[in-house]
C-alpha cells in the first residue's frame, strides 16, 4: 500500500516538475576506452533537478560498435548508471556540470572456434561536461568520465542532444 501511494505521488508530481523545467532527457553516442578495447554505445539519460544546482541522473547504454582485440570480438552488451549531478549555469544557454555515481556494465568477448565469455564490471563513475542550448529547450551535451570498476577501468567520452522540459 505504501509503495502504491508513493508511486501515485510521483506520478502526480511529475507534471509539476516538467512544468518547472526540472527534467532533461538526452541521448547520444558514447565511446568506452578500456586498456584493451574501444567500444561504442547508444546512451540515453534522464535527469531530474531538485533545484537550480543539484540533481540525479539515470543512464542506460547499449553497445553498437564492437572492437577487435587479436582474434576476439569485444562488445559492450549494456551499461547502467545512477549519478548525483551538480550543475553551474555559466550563461543563459551554457552550463557546466559534474557527476558522481555508480555504474555497472556487461562486456562479452567471442573468439571464433573457442567460444565466448562475458563479465560484469561494477564500480564508481565520475566526470564533467557541458551543455549548450541552441534553443530554449534543445541543446548539445558533451562529457568526459572515468569508470573504475572491479578490475577494469575506462575513459568514457559522450556527445549527443539534450531536451529540457
Amino acid at each position: 500500500m505504501k509503495l502504491a501511494l508513493v508511486s501515485l505521488a510521483a506520478i502526480l508530481a511529475a507534471p509539476i516538475a516538467v512544468a518547472q523545467g526540472n527534467v532533461e532527457l538526452s541521448g547520444g553516442y558514447t565511446q568506452f576506452d578500456t586498456d584493451g578495447a574501444e567500444v561504442g554505445a547508444l546512451t540515453g539519460r534522464g535527469t531530474y533537478f531538485f533545484n537550480r544546482y543539484l540533481g540525479v541522473e539515470g543512464e542506460g547504454s547499449i553497445g553498437i560498435d564492437d572492437a577487435q582485440v587479436g582474434p576476439a570480438t569485444v562488445e559492450l552488451d549494456h551499461s547502467l548508471g545512477a549519478f548525483g549531478v551538480v550543475r553551474a549555469p555559466v550563461a543563459e544557454r551554457l552550463e557546466l556540470f559534474g557527476r558522481l555515481g555508480y555504474q555497472t556494465s556487461e562486456i562479452s568477448a567471442d573468439v571464433p572456434g573457442l567460444g565466448g565469455a562475458s563479465t560484469d564490471v561494477d564500480g564508481v563513475a565520475y566526470g564533467v561536461g557541458g551543455k549548450f542550448y541552441l534553443t530554449e529547450r534543445f541543446g548539445i551535451r558533451a562529457d568526459v568520465a572515468r569508470f573504475e570498476g572491479d578490475d577494469e577501468e575506462a575513459d568514457v567520452l559522450s556527445i549527443g542532444g539534450v531536451f529540457r522540459f
